[in-house]
Parts: C-alpha cells; sequence; structure tokens
C-alpha cells in the first residue's frame, strides 16, 4: 500500500509541476505577443505620416518652405524674362534709325530753245492766241497781269497750237494792261511764262 500511495503522490506531482509549467509558458507569450504588437503599431505610426498632408510638425514645415521657395524662384525667373524682354525691345528701338524722308525729285529745266513761243503778234481783243513749239501734254494756263485765271488747257500735239478765247476772256485780258502771262508746265520740267503784249 505504502507503493502505491508514494508512487500516486509521485504522479499527482509530477503533473502538477507540468501544469504550473505551461502556464508560466503561455503567460509568457501572451506578454510577448502585447509588446510585438505595440511596438510595431508605434513603428507603423511613425512610417504612415502623410509628406504635406495634415501632419503639423516638421514634415509640414518643410513642405511650407519648399512650396514658398518654387514660388519664389518662379516669380523671379518671371521678372527677369519680362526685364530683359524690355531690355531687348529699347535696344532694338536704338538701334533702328528713323529714315529721313526723300525729298522729291527737282523737276529739269525746260532749254529756251525748246519752249512755246508766239508765233504771231497779239493784238487786243483778240481772239486767238498763235503759239509754236508746243510740246503734247503741256498745261496751258493764261493769266491776267495780276495773276488772275483767265483760261486753262492741255497741249494735245506737238508743233503749232492755238489758244482760243472767248469775247469775255479777250475783255480780260486786255483790261487796263499792257500785257498778260501764258504760263506752261510739262511733266517733269519746271514752269516757265511767256510774256504776251497787246498790239493795238
Amino acid at each position: 500500500m505504502k507503493k502505491i500511495f508514494g508512487y500516486v503522490l509521485g504522479l499527482v506531482a509530477t503533473l502538477t509541476f507540468a501544469g504550473a509549467i505551461a502556464t508560466t509558458a503561455n503567460a509568457d507569450g501572451s506578454s510577448a505577443d502585447a509588446a510585438s504588437g505595440s511596438s510595431g503599431s508605434g513603428a507603423d505610426s511613425g512610417l504612415v505620416v502623410p509628406r504635406g498632408g495634415t501632419d503639423t510638425g516638421a514634415g509640414a514645415d518643410s513642405g511650407a518652405a519648399s512650396s514658398s521657395v518654387i514660388d519664389m524662384t518662379g516669380t523671379s525667373s518671371s521678372n527677369a524674362m519680362s526685364s530683359s524682354e524690355s531690355a531687348a525691345n529699347s535696344s532694338s528701338a536704338t538701334t533702328h534709325k528713323p529714315q529721313k524722308p526723300q525729298k522729291p525729285a527737282k523737276d529739269k529745266v525746260l532749254a529756251k530753245s525748246k519752249r512755246a513761243k508766239l508765233r504771231k503778234h497779239y493784238r487786243k481783243y483778240a481772239r486767238v492766241v498763235y503759239l509754236d513749239k508746243g510740246r503734247k501734254d503741256e498745261r496751258v494756263s493764261v493769266l491776267t497781269k495780276k495773276g488772275k485765271l483767265v483760261k486753262k488747257f492741255t497741249v494735245k500735239k506737238n508743233g503749232r497750237f492755238d489758244i482760243r478765247l472767248t469775247k469775255k476772256e479777250a475783255k480780260k485780258l486786255a483790261k487796263g494792261a499792257k500785257s498778260f502771262t501764258i504760263r506752261i508746265k510739262a511733266k517733269g520740267y519746271r514752269a516757265f511764262d511767256l510774256t504776251v503784249k497787246l498790239y493795238k
């Protein structure tokens, strides 16, 4: 009996010791899991912070600083470009000198030998003035002694031509004067005056 009783006590002690060891191992495992979970969550929380987001720490300040730097560099570059363009425009405006207006070509002087002249003397109140050496397309103006225009026409052909006056025009030329003027102008040549004396 003693042997059996001693065997039972030994078995009970062995089972009790094994249960205590298992309980201790479970407690250590749960504490280790809890520690690893807390450390993992801390690491994850440190890595998941968004850049330039709602973080109010150093990350947000660095993002704001970088954006302000970008804005400042963009503004300065645009200002530099506008100033360079204005400088180029001013330099181009100064380099291009305004062109001087070209003077119109001076008309030539027609030689006296080629100028029109009277073919016959003009008598006072006559209705026709006879001329020679006319040039086609010459513009003829008949003026009184005081320079008032009486008649105007264009020569139709080279050589002889006549100036036909009305009675009223003949009176204007003869009124209070001893002569009148015929002004002739050809294209490209200066105008010249021909004095016509009044004969009785």
